[in-house]
């Protein structure tokens, strides 16, 4: 499995482009981070290039929703832009959602007056026509659950069931799950169980820790055993590190490299 840290939740002792760097020096040969437009795209790429890492994922979408009718064009056309800047970074994924957020992860639109079958029939429809874009561009698009208890109030998808259903019917080797272990114990546990029934189309993996989205051992989840469960599974995907670390970032690393 290819391992990446979120450098938008670790490292923030330092400014920005000064985690990279940190990153590498910690053992990691890629990164992750959240939006993309308010960055400066070749700063990043000349960082990466110097430092000799890589950018394992960011934000696909930003502003507009996947299951809102009124915005599939603008979503289409927002996902071909990220698959430039993703083709330009060397990224192979984008990671989009079914609502909008705002910059602190807030749902800006619960489209309430929709039915569920209205969001399930737009995002499908958006899904399939984006399917042969990032096939020929050879990008994955990873689709993620978020939890609505603690973090993304109102957000549509907040389970995997739903979100392995709308991958199996766009039916594309690029356009697969990203399953996000602290939003999924919040929603649903059963983690363990939810990998094997789903490993066939979870592409990305995040790992937080729960209460308080801190680094494993802070809280509840058993990470020494999901590590072990995915090395059994032959997971050759990407476990992403997205979390806040209780301390400091030093001690973050600490925990995360006493898993594997």
């Amino acid at each position: 499995m290819i391992k990446s840290v979120c450098i938008e939740t670790i490292f923030t002792e330092v400014p920005f482009k000064d985690r990279f760097e940190l990153a590498k020096q910690n053992g990691f040969d890629y990164v992750e981070f959240w939006s993309w437009k308010d960055k400066d795209i070749d700063e990043i790429k000349q960082i990466c290039d110097r430092v000799g890492i890589k950018i394992s994922s960011f934000s696909g979408d930003q502003n507009y929703s996947l299951i809102d009718p009124n915005h599939s064009e603008k979503y289409i056309s927002f996902i071909k832009e990220s698959i430039e800047t993703a083709k330009y970074l060397n990224c192979n994924f984008l990671v989009i959602h079914s609502n909008a957020l705002d910059p602190q992860g807030l749902v800006i639109n619960d489209y309430s007056k929709l039915s569920d079958y209205k969001k399930i029939g737009t995002a499908l429809k958006v899904l399939k026509e984006l399917a042969p874009i990032v096939e020929r561009e050879n990008i994955t698009l990873v689709l993620e659950a978020l939890n609505t208890k603690v973090d993304h109030v109102g957000n549509f998808l907040c389970n995997t069931k739903t979100s392995a259903e709308l991958v199996e019917m766009v039916n594309s080797l690029n356009i697969k799950i990203l399953y996000d272990i602290y939003h999924m114990q919040i929603m649903e546990g059963d983690i363990i169980t939810t990998l094997r029934n789903y490993i066939d189309r979870i592409a990305y993996i995040h790992i937080a820790d729960i209460p308080g989205r801190h680094e494993p051992g802070t809280g509840e989840i058993n990470y020494n055993n999901v590590i072990k469960a995915l090395n059994v599974l032959k997971f050759e995907g990407v476990v992403g590190f997205e979390l806040f670390p209780k301390n400091n970032s030093h001690e973050a690393i600490k925990a995360i490299q006493s898993i594997f």
